[in-house]
């Protein structure tokens, strides 16, 4: 078994999209106006943002960081690439840092979801 999609409640699905495909390397596969995309990673697994039509008022808790999705990069200096070009890019990332046995930093996405940037932390084998 394998996961098959993650679907997310995003308030700007149109910039929320771009960044994922500037960033993280993920393609659109469809869009539904400015309420819906369907993108792929390279791992084939799809990722969904959707507005849900922003008939509920939803909204991501200003503390949200408790719960993030997350991207692997292979090196600290990836972590820190990522990191650097993100902040040139205007997005207000933290500093990289030593936290749960990972290089990693955390960022606020313009959907108001937390995005997490780390260093394979996962048992290896011996």
């Amino acid at each position: 078994m394998r996961l098959n999609h993650i679907n997310l409640f995003s308030s700007d699905v149109v910039a929320d999209r771009a960044m994922f495909e500037t960033y993280f390397g993920l393609k659109t596969l469809h869009m539904q106006g400015e309420n819906l995309a369907v993108m792929r990673d390279d791992a084939d697994m799809l990722f969904v943002l959707n507005t849900f039509g922003k008939s509920d008022g939803f909204a991501y808790p200003a503390n949200f960081i408790k719960h993030h999705i997350g991207f692997i990069q292979e090196s600290r200096d990836d972590v820190d690439a990522l990191n650097a070009r993100l902040k040139t890019d205007g997005w207000d990332v933290q500093e990289p840092r030593e936290f749960h046995g990972a290089w990693t930093f955390y960022f606020r996405a313009k959907g108001g979801y937390f995005i997490e940037v780390a260093t394979d932390t996962f048992p290896q084998d011996e």
